[in-house]
């Protein structure tokens, strides 16, 4: 009897021991990858704010109708096929089968509603608004009729801002999707955690095959010292813009590397334009020239970014090098300075708690102090930073803008033009109606070389009234862990993540 209870013991024992040993090889197997960033989003609702710390993530939830490829052709996404049937009538045909993540199939349907939706929210608004009325023609068909002819909607339909929701879901949470989104994309959403901390998993039903990896966190870290620790620590695989100095810490490590690319951004001051002193554009002109942008590029990005001469990123379809921006030029600002007649030479500048930011807006502190300029910094947490200068609220910001679509059009209507007031992106709040004309002639003409045209005129209206301080273009640095396969770099900053994979560590 004995003999039999040591049995059944050892036996027990035996089939613990392998269940603990195969537990363990599962979780090895499981392949995850932490990115971190230095802001957490303030909503994963892709209609809501053109942001990227949200967009970034946002980007593997959902898909799009279509999408810019890396020749900067627009191709289909979820789309199978689109086709002008007239200048006013676009006709978009769907894939079959494609699943949400709520297991719900993708119809005509759902894109119906999500473009409707579109239309109310003025981030998303603002890409699509030549849209005057969609219809299901069948289960897998779409008719957009548009009030005019728009050459910019179909790279407005390739942008994450117009991503295609559940229809069912999204009534179903009261169209409140903030912190709980559904989509098609290659990474299904898990957990929130406060937006520090952001789950997602690998789509096994994903319409382009499922992701090498199982889990895709997101971890806010908005610290560039912690972000790069916590990268030389492998407590993260991918750290998002890192300062360049750090980049070259990344680079001398055995077990990382360093992604260092032009994008499609562009660094500049937001000159609200309908307040003191920045409603007087002599005074505008006066702080451009006093910015000394290679000094910028030197000190803080280690010369991984040159002064710019316009809004518009080279990398951008438009962008013209005709106009001449504002070069450092001292005696040149204090005598516009002189010639604006204000009095009153102070002003606060809002910057977002980034720390990079922070000393660029040291430095353009340092520089209008040099003229005679009493500048104050105000740092914000993304969330009231966007809040508050969408309604106003500021002086100048310091920020910058990411042509997510590598058209001069989402530069020039969302952040200038006088339909984008506030929070669809005009923060200076600037009104030109010449400049207007010009950028909606450019909407409507199909002739690329007849857009470019239009674009360069708008780029030196925009030289002469100087609604912003236009400063650098940037490099994005990017550190990564040796065992992280297949990253794609986009020079938009809204890396798809789809082909990622990792060795086991």
């Amino acid at each position: 009897m004995k003999k039999f209870v040591l049995f059944m013991l050892g036996l027990s024992i035996f089939i613990t021991g392998c269940g603990s040993d195969k537990d363990k090889t599962e979780e090895k197997l499981t392949k995850e990858v932490i990115v971190s960033q230095g802001s957490k989003p303030k909503s994963l609702d892709p209609n809501m704010y053109n942001e990227i710390p949200a967009l970034t993530i946002t980007e593997q939830i959902f898909n799009t109708l279509l999408r810019v490829d890396e020749n900067g052709n627009i191709v289909p996404e979820l789309a199978e096929s689109y086709e002008y049937i007239t200048p006013t009538e676009l006709v978009i045909k769907l894939k079959q089968g494609i699943k949400f993540h709520n297991g719900d199939t993708l119809t005509a349907k759902d894109v119906v509603f999500s473009i409707n939706r579109m239309l109310s929210k003025p981030a998303s608004k603002i890409m699509i608004d030549a849209i005057s009325k969609v219809e299901a023609v069948d289960d897998n068909t779409v008719k957009i009729t548009l009030s005019k002819t728009s050459s910019p909607l179909l790279f407005g339909l390739a942008h994450p801002l117009t991503a295609i929701l559940n229809e069912r879901d999204t009534v179903a949470k009261n169209d409140t999707i903030a912190t709980a989104p559904v989509g098609t994309g290659p990474y299904k959403f898990i957990e929130w955690g406060s937006g520090e901390k952001i789950e997602l998993v690998a789509f096994d039903e994903y319409f382009e095959g499922r992701p090498k990896i199982d889990s895709l966190v997101y971890r806010a870290i908005t610290e560039n010292s912690s972000r790069l620790a916590a990268l030389e620590t492998g407590e993260i695989d991918i750290a998002y813009n890192m300062d360049a100095i750090d980049g070259d810490i990344v680079e001398k490590n055995k077990d990382l590397h360093l992604i260092s690319q032009p994008t499609t951004s562009t660094e500049y001051i937001t000159f609200n334009t309908t307040v003191a002193p920045f409603d007087n554009k002599d005074f505008r002109k006066a702080v451009n020239y006093a910015l000394n942008k290679q000094s910028m590029s030197d000190s803080i990005y280690m010369g991984k970014a040159k002064p710019a001469n316009s809004i518009i990123n080279p990398n951008v379809f438009g962008y013209t090098d005709t106009v001449e921006g504002y070069p450092y030029n001292v005696e040149k600002a204090k005598e516009y300075l002189e010639k604006s007649g204000v009095t009153d030479r102070s002003f606060t500048l809002f910057v977002n708690d980034n720390p990079t930011r922070v000393q660029l807006a040291q430095i353009i502190q340092a520089n209008l102090k040099d003229i005679g300029i009493d500048m104050k910094i105000e740092i914000l947490e993304w969330g009231a930073y966007l809040q508050r200068s969408a309604q106003g609220e500021h002086q100048a910001l310091l920020g910058g803008w990411v042509s997510g679509t590598s058209d001069a059009d989402i530069v020039l209507y969302p952040l200038l033009h006088s339909a984008s007031h506030g929070g669809a992106g005009n923060r200076s709040f600037y009104t030109n109606k010449e400049f207007d004309s010009i950028v909606d002639k450019a909407r409507l003409v199909s002739s690329p070389e007849e857009r470019k045209e239009l674009f360069v005129k708008a780029q030196e209206i925009l030289q002469e009234d100087s609604p912003l301080g236009i400063l650098l273009y940037k490099n994005e640095n990017i550190g990564v862990n040796n065992k992280v396969k297949g990253f794609k770099f986009d020079p938009t900053t809204m890396h798809n993540l789809k082909d990622l994979d990792i060795e086991n560590k």
